[in-house]
């Protein structure tokens, strides 16, 4: 059991941590994914309401 823990602290040693370059890319690379997530969301929404609201009212 001590092994393991030896080694996973070595192995912790090993890593290597993103610099604050690494991180403000990873930070405005899931902006920009949450953004475009969203309109694309929101296109699909209004898309698929108009298209329930066509139906429904030929059907009437």
């Amino acid at each position: 059991m001590m092994k393991f823990i030896y080694d996973s602290l070595e192995t912790v040693k090993k890593l290597k941590h993103p610099t604050k370059k690494d991180f403000i890319n990873i930070t405005i690379a899931i902006f920009v994914a949450v953004i475009l997530s969203s309109i694309l969301f929101v296109l699909y929404d209004t898309v698929f309401t108009w298209l329930y609201k066509w139906f429904y009212n030929m059907m009437q």
